[in-house]
């Protein structure tokens, strides 16, 4: 009973390992990890079947007890819930002008460009025009085609596929 409690904590810690390497612990679905070996032989498949993880390795194929694998994909997933808890999206707030911080700011027309329309500000005090277009300054295409090139590229789609898809959006680019 005792061997079974170190046995367990030891690969709890290793599990903790894998998830704090860079790039050990690969999502490919919703329920569906990859997760490296240790001696760099490869990787397993971790995956959610009724209600509980499985692996592909030795230890819970054959022995049916939590592996190194599952832990580590278990510490991804708590790591990556506390990092959405600690994003916080500001509201955008036009009170002052960007260049010298001056309130009197008044509507100064709408700028048309493909991506969409912006409101224009017009700055009493300096006189200089300005828009708000947070993240996605001086970018060609509106920020929907953009965030989607990025969730498909970083999801591991082909160039190709994404070109596809964002001329679904309208947008006409080269892979």
């Amino acid at each position: 009973m005792v061997n079974q409690i170190i046995t367990k904590n030891l690969r709890e810690e290793k599990g903790l390992q894998i998830a704090n390497a860079k790039s050990q612990v690969k999502r490919i679905e919703e329920n569906f990890y990859a997760v490296q070996s240790q001696s760099g032989n490869g990787e397993y498949a971790v995956s959610m079947v009724d209600n509980e993880w499985i692996c592909e390795c030795p230890d819970n194929k054959y022995r049916h007890i939590m592996c190194k694998h599952i832990f580590a994909v278990e510490f991804s997933q708590r790591m990556k819930t506390e990092v959405k808890k600690g994003v916080v999206i500001q509201e955008v707030n036009v009170s002052t002008c960007v260049f010298c911080h001056s309130s009197n700011i008044k509507k100064f027309g709408v700028r048309h460009n493909k991506a969409g329309d912006l409101q224009r500000f017009l700055c009493g005090d300096c006189s200089k025009t300005f828009s708000i277009n947070i993240g996605f300054e001086r970018m060609k295409h509106n920020p929907q085609a953009i965030t989607s090139a990025m969730q498909l590229y970083f999801s591991g789609e082909s160039l190709r596929n994404t070109m596809r898809s964002l001329k679904l959006l309208g947008v006409e680019v080269s892979y």
